[in-house]
């Protein structure tokens, strides 16, 4: 009896979590977040390029270095990388075991 409870316990709270990140992900795709996003990209982009231009009619020195947006940035925090370091080491575990037991089964069908 304890058991079917906490199933349907743990059942509920996963549906609810989908649920809310189904909504979360309806409304922002409903009311443009992801449009605008790639938008202030354009803008971003268009007002480098006129920089850019200026630059050039003020006969400054132009390095593209100093136009282009750094845009690979780091998200990673120790707990994730804790996390990838974990999921890692699994997927080797789990991929070093099933290449064993395949070797070990290989040999009963070779021989």
């Amino acid at each position: 009896m304890n058991k079917v409870k906490l199933r349907t316990k743990v059942f509920r709270i996963s549906f609810i979590i989908l649920f809310a990140i189904f909504i979360t992900v309806f409304i922002s795709n409903k009311y443009g977040y992801y449009e605008y996003q790639k938008h202030e990209q354009v803008t971003l982009t268009q007002e480098q390029i006129k920089q850019f231009e200026q630059d050039v009619k003020d006969g400054k020195e132009v390095d593209l270095e100093n136009y282009l947006a750094h845009t690979n940035k780091n998200y990673q925090t120790k707990f994730s990388q804790m996390g990838l370091n974990l999921s890692n080491s699994i997927a080797d575990a789990i991929k070093n075991g099933v290449d064993g037991f395949f070797k070990y089964v290989s040999k009963f069908v070779v021989e």
